[in-house]
């Protein structure tokens, strides 16, 4: 198998995202969902939910909405999810600290994966705005299930399904993840385009229901798409 530096699968059809797990904004505003619902003893927890607009009356779209009942009385926080490739700025949090004021929540709390910049910092700090860092790699593990593994074959190390690709076929987006035991470099590989799951040795390989070859070797965990001769690893 020829690798290559971007793998030359079939260019003109195919985009890899590379350096990086891919993950949709989508994902990430459900990931932050989960990371809340962590705290629902305390307060009721509502995703991707609708609540007019105090003076227009038209819904507004909140990623999450939490709700912590008090003695006498109901307290309205605000989060809203950020995934980004540079760092938040003014605008963003004066957006997010808006639309808290129009649903008439008590505080809000912005989400993201890059950070802010020192005035928007500044800002989020004068207003009471709080501020949570949470990594692609942290909502990653929040959302996919068994992210962290007893390796099946030594069960001596944990296998982290830390290794991602996303690619492009006529239009759609495909992803798949997979890891390797640090011990014995076996490997479980996981197709989220027809859902096979799969361990494979170190030195075999394997083919998924749709087609895509998947293997293991010394250097690692490797995949060739369907139709293409040349593949990379992951």
């Amino acid at each position: 198998m020829n690798t290559g530096t971007l793998g030359e699968i079939n260019k003109t059809k195919i985009i890899l995202f590379w350096g990086a797990i891919f993950m949709k904004w989508q994902e990430y505003q459900n990931a932050v969902g989960e990371l809340y619902n962590q705290m629902d003893q305390i307060g009721e927890i509502k995703k991707n939910i609708t609540i007019p607009d105090k003076i227009t009356g038209q819904p507004r779209q909140v990623d999450v909405y939490w709700e912590i009942n008090g003695k006498n009385h109901r307290i309205g926080i605000l989060i809203d999810a950020k995934l980004r490739k540079s760092k938040l700025d003014v605008k963003d949090v004066e957006e997010v600290f808006a639309l808290a004021d129009s649903v008439k929540a008590n505080k809000a709390i912005i989400v993201t994966n890059t950070g802010l910049t020192e005035p928007a910092r500044k800002k989020a700090e004068f207003i009471g705005m709080d501020i949570k860092i949470f990594s692609i790699e942290e909502a990653l593990e929040t959302i996919v299930e068994d992210y962290w593994q007893l390796c099946p074959s030594c069960e001596n190390d944990c296998i982290i399904m830390d290794s991602g690709s996303s690619f492009m076929i006529d239009g759609l987006i495909f992803w798949s993840i997979g890891g390797r035991c640090r011990t014995c470099k076996t490997a479980i590989s996981w197709c989220q385009e027809c859902g096979h799951y799969e361990t494979i040795e170190i030195n075999k390989h394997i083919e998924c229901t749709c087609g895509h070859k998947w293997g293991n070797d010394e250097n690692g965990l490797w995949l060739i798409f369907n139709g293409a001769d040349k593949g990379f690893y992951l």
